[in-house]
């Protein structure tokens, strides 16, 4: 009968616990909303859960309470393995299995300040030996609390790649990402820029002309402004010639600018490419709304606003996505076209606040990780990107359905507990 009592607390307070760590993420934490079929999240939430565990079992036995943190983990991660797949991760074992070491390496600094706290709270011992030591103990969980978490985070967080030798890249725009429209004396390059510095040697250019193009291969045309018809002249020769060349050509660019309306500051409201793209046989037309649009390109998500589209009939080019992009054969060369410059701004692919927001964990998109996936394509290289890939929630996902499913489990623990607690009390 004492063993089914303690199967039974084992099992409801594990129950509880992913419970608790799962319900916080999908409410506070707003998880379906974040688009990822990642457990990161919940990981957020655990250091915290488990400190709350602890707290209400601090009057059992150190054995029961070991058996609980491991119970509690493990049920919280099947659930969350559950709802993962349910949402479109093909594997998340790995990422569940970083976020039991994570959590095992919370135990001891947890037990250590539910010690201090049990023995400063008996007056009798506060000037003992074991008192000395409470105090001690907070002294050095207080000093390491910063390093605790963030060894936390470093093993919940997968490896960094070691980026490998970026290719040359020259870049033409309008838009404000190389050095900003702000702060003229400190720029700063947008999260955008620098997630693409990360793949490629950048070169901007400041003009089009048969010299500069002569020293690269590839290039990025990212809504420029008004070219000159020489320059225009310039460019389609040097794709002609076997140049590659993504252009990046918004009919309605809903860039924020804190610069006043004809400042020559500003980004192009609209694209002012079309000499050259008639010449192509390629016709750029005007957004039908201001609308933000998401979808996956491969296993990347994009993000685009007020996006055009391309007509190309009899031209050299194929369209894909609906008409946002053109994939064009120009005499030699050739050139990718993309009717939305939009998705190189950040507030379309990064967390809101201050900080690197291309980091991986924050990203809420991989606009320039698809940009950068292009411009490889367009050179025929295959290699992988410097930042992480982050998996993102299936379009064919149902969320009630793999919250149910996940929720399974620890309704299934809660129930055996209590037919536990029941034969208990009716030997």
């Amino acid at each position: 009968m004492h063993s089914n009592r303690i199967g039974a607390d084992l099992a409801i307070g594990a129950a509880l616990y992913a419970l608790i760590e799962i319900g916080l993420a999908l409410t506070i934490g707003r998880f379906l909303e974040w688009g990822r079929a990642e457990a990161l999240l919940f990981f957020a939430f655990r250091p915290w859960c488990l400190a709350g565990m602890a707290l209400a079992a601090r009057g059992r036995s150190a054995a029961f309470r070991v058996a609980l943190y491991g119970a509690a983990l493990f049920l919280a991660s099947i659930s969350q393995a559950i709802l993962l797949i349910g949402l479109g991760a093909d594997n998340p074992v790995p990422e569940l299995l970083r976020g039991l070491i994570g959590g095992a390496m919370l135990i001891v600094p947890i037990e250590l300040l539910l010690f201090a706290i049990a023995t400063l709270s008996e007056r009798e011992r506060r000037t003992g030996p074991r008192g000395w030591a409470a105090i001690a103990a907070l002294v050095l969980l207080a000093a390491g609390a910063g390093r605790i978490l963030s060894a936390y985070d470093t093993v919940l967080l997968p490896p960094a790649r070691t980026a490998g030798e970026r290719p040359p890249l020259m870049l033409l725009t309008g838009l404000p990402i190389v050095w900003g429209e702000g702060n003229w004396s400190a720029p700063r390059p947008s999260a955008a820029y620098r997630a693409l510095e990360a793949e490629f040697a950048i070169r901007p250019l400041d003009a089009l002309d048969a010299a500069a193009l002569a020293k690269g291969g590839l290039l990025l045309v990212a809504q420029p402004r008004l070219l000159a018809p020489e320059e225009l002249v310039t460019l389609d020769d040097w794709v002609r010639g076997g140049g590659r060349v993504l252009i990046l050509t918004d009919p309605m660019l809903i860039w924020p600018s804190a610069l006043p309306p004809g400042d020559v500051r500003r980004p192009p409201p609209v694209g002012l490419l079309s000499p050259l793209l008639g010449h192509w046989g390629v016709t750029l037309v005007p957004a039908e709304d201001g609308g933000v649009i998401e979808r996956l390109i491969g296993n990347r998500k994009l993000v685009s606003a007020a996006e055009g589209r391309f007509e190309a009939p009899g031209a050299p080019c194929a369209l894909s996505q609906g008409g946002l992009i053109a994939g064009c054969r120009i005499g030699a060369g050739r050139a990718m076209l993309v009717a939305d410059a939009d998705l190189m701004s950040d507030r379309l692919w990064t967390a809101p606040g201050p900080g690197e927001g291309g980091q991986r964990h924050v990203r809420t998109a991989d606009n320039p990780l698809i940009v950068a996936d292009w411009l490889d394509s367009l050179a025929s290289v295959e290699r992988q990107r410097a930042a992480g890939d982050v998996i993102w929630t299936s379009p064919r996902a149902k969320p009630g359905w793999a919250v149910a499913l996940a929720v399974l489990p620890v309704l299934i623990a809660a129930a055996a507990g209590l037919a536990l607690r029941l034969r208990a009390r009716n030997p």
